[in-house]
């Protein structure tokens, strides 16, 4: 009989950030007057670790890990992979280069690793794995991700493991396939249906491995490689733009993480991912939390005509009497790889430690969706149709005192991360564009921007407040300009722009909605019209389709009523996309001039060729016909 996990309390959030989790490194030096001990002289040995041979000390060449490292430096990089010296005629094996994996920080999170399979079998493998290592190694990728789950773990896992490894390939291949296409953007990039030219056989090889690495799993069925896979997998899909079949890889992500969680066996099932399993598990939901509510808003088909958008996960939280909201809540809540420290400081000293205090915070954020749901359940317009009874709905639900308070708390927490890492930003600024940590800081500051504007829902009830805000909205469009034009500069290949935790594209439209200056606004629909990476699920074309859309929607608002009635209108807009996110909803209050009347209004549109030229139609309001919000969360 499995336990009942009860639902995490959306309340908790609302206080101030407490313990944190952050690294700690200890060195040990010989102290003065010491005695030295000279160490008799032996053989040399060829097949000891990585670690030791470049610290020029004995190995005891235990396997997978030398038990040296581990017990002085709590990491070892493992073995090189030798040839035999004697081996018949044939093809070279090209060996890959383990040292190259190894990233500069040392890996937070211990992994089990297959010792019998730690080498390439052919040089193309080899060559797509190394073209893994550049696209993971990236600028805009090491920038957005806040852990090492890309630059260390799936580098480790993919390379001890074949499963994985077959997927890393079929990834790596098919950046071999972005680089080949001249484009600068990935949405402008088309699947081949079959090999037109000499450059296509790099994405055919890489859909060749990722259906090797599918088989493989489906032979050997292990949890762990299922876990790690559904990750691999989801990446591949977005990386050629298959926005439905990585919906497939969330839905199984999040399914998995879901018996990891609460099944009465799950920490059976934990224990196995490596010595300290659960650090290596909140890594990997960090990426399904991020991607959970795009999933929600991108449906495979028409909405109310389609299955739900994660229906395996769905099916399985009825059982579990949890929510979408509460599950997060509770993946947030996994103990992470750092120690704890209960204070900000003055100024942080490097972006590091300041991550170790903003990641933390992030996670805690989550929990405003569980509010939120509770809400709108509780709420009396699900389903309506009166204007009154959705107008008392918005007005309810964002200057709702729970969400007031919690906003007030994160507000306060944000303004005291923002003092302490100002000074540290500033000073990256005028460093050297070039390094890597350039480009870090400019998204930890966008990410902490968005959280102050865009995560503060009792903002968007006034008009004063918003308009306020638009210096951060400047800023805001400034910093992702100057990001975008440095990853540009810093990489030619367009699959070297995607990400699955970035939320730059998503206010970027936020920008283009929300602000009250027009010249604001049409700076983000253009830098929305250009954009030339994919972050998640999100299909960028659709949404520059709906920024383009709004300014007429906006134009026409403003020429009548009051600021606060403008407002009030503005409310009203709501979208989501279906087909896989190449068809675009739009909701909106309009005027219907034969009537002289305000009306909501529904439009779709399939988003292809040239988003200025997409032909919206207008159609009968999709669900219930009240609030969308309100239908989105119920399924």
């Amino acid at each position: 009989m499995e336990n009942p996990i009860s639902s995490p309390s959306a309340q908790s959030g609302a206080q101030e950030m407490g313990s944190v989790w952050q690294i700690q490194t200890h060195t040990t030096s010989p102290q003065l007057g010491q005695q030295r001990h000279y160490r008799t002289s032996a053989e040399k040995v060829r097949t000891g670790c990585i670690t030791c041979k470049r610290r020029h000390i004995k190995c005891d060449e235990a396997k997978p890990h030398c038990s040296n490292c581990l017990k002085s430096r709590g990491h070892c990089e493992g073995y090189t992979v030798g040839r035999k010296k004697k081996k018949p005629p044939g093809p070279a094996q090209v060996v890959w280069d383990s040292m190259q994996v190894v990233c500069a920080p040392q890996p937070r999170m211990l992994l089990r690793l297959d010792p019998d399979s730690l080498d390439f079998r052919d040089d193309a493998g080899m060559r797509y794995f190394s073209e893994f290592v550049d696209l993971v190694h990236a600028p805009w990728t090491t920038a957005v991700s806040n852990d090492d789950l890309w630059a260390v773990t799936m580098l480790q896992l993919a390379h001890g493991n074949q499963t994985l490894r077959y997927a890393a390939i079929a990834i790596g291949a098919l950046s071999k396939w972005h680089s080949q296409t001249k484009s600068e953007s990935l949405r402008a990039v088309s699947v081949p249906s079959f090999p037109s030219v000499e450059g296509d056989t790099h994405y055919f090889h890489a859909v060749a491995y990722y259906c090797r690495s599918l088989k493989l799993q489906n032979q050997q069925a292990s949890l762990q490689d299922a876990v790690f896979l559904s990750v691999l997998l989801l990446f591949f899909e977005a990386l050629r733009g298959n926005r439905k079949a990585a919906l497939d890889h969330v839905n199984h992500g999040l399914a998995l993480l879901l018996i990891l969680t609460t099944d009465q066996d799950a920490h059976d099932h934990v224990v196995k991912f490596a010595p300290n399993p659960k650090p290596v598990v909140g890594s990997v939901a960090d990426v399904f939390t991020y991607l959970a509510p795009q999933a929600r808003a991108v449906l495979r088909g028409r909405f109310g005509q389609s299955p739900p958008p994660l229906p395996n996960l769905m099916k399985r939280l009825k059982d579990k009497k949890q929510t979408m909201e509460s599950f997060m809540v509770l993946l947030s809540q996994l103990p992470r790889s750092s120690s704890a420290s209960d204070r900000i400081p003055v100024v942080f000293s490097s972006l590091d430690e300041f991550e170790q205090f903003w990641t933390p915070f992030k996670r805690k954020q989550i929990a405003i969706g569980l509010i939120m749901q509770e809400l709108i359940q509780a709420s009396k317009a699900l389903g309506s149709k009166d204007k009154d009874t959705v107008d008392n709905f918005y007005l309810e639900l964002l200057g709702s005192p729970r969400i007031t308070e919690f906003c007030e708390g994160s507000r306060k927490v944000i303004k005291a991360l923002d003092a302490a890492f100002l000074p540290l930003f500033n000073r990256i600024m005028m460093s050297d564009t070039e390094s890597p940590i350039y480009l870090r800081a400019i998204h930890l500051r966008l990410q902490h921007l968005g959280m102050y504007i865009f995560e503060d829902p009792p903002a968007f009830l006034d008009m004063e407040v918003l308009q306020s805000r638009t210096p951060l909205f400047r800023e805001y469009l400034s910093l992702a300009e100057v990001a975008l034009r440095t990853a540009k500069r810093q990489t030619k290949n367009p699959a070297h722009q995607l990400s699955l935790q970035c939320s730059l594209a998503v206010y970027l439209l936020s920008v283009a909605l929300h602000c009250r200056d027009p010249l604001v606004r049409d700076q983000a629909v253009w830098m929305l019209k250009d954009y030339p990476g994919q972050d998640g699920l999100l299909n960028t074309h659709s949404m520059y389709a709906i920024a383009l859309k709004n300014r007429a929607v906006e134009q026409a608002n403003a020429a009548e009523g009051t600021p606060a009635e403008q407002l009030q209108r503005l409310w009203r807009r709501e979208f989501v996309f279906e087909d896989g996110g190449d068809r675009a909803v739009f909701r909106y209050i309009g005027k219907d001039e034969a009537a002289k009347t305000w009306q909501l209004v529904e439009e779709a549109a399939n988003v292809q060729g040239e988003a200025e030229n997409v032909d919206w139609k207008r159609q009968p309001l999709s669900g219930s016909g009240g609030p969308l919000m309100a239908d989105i969360y119920s399924i």
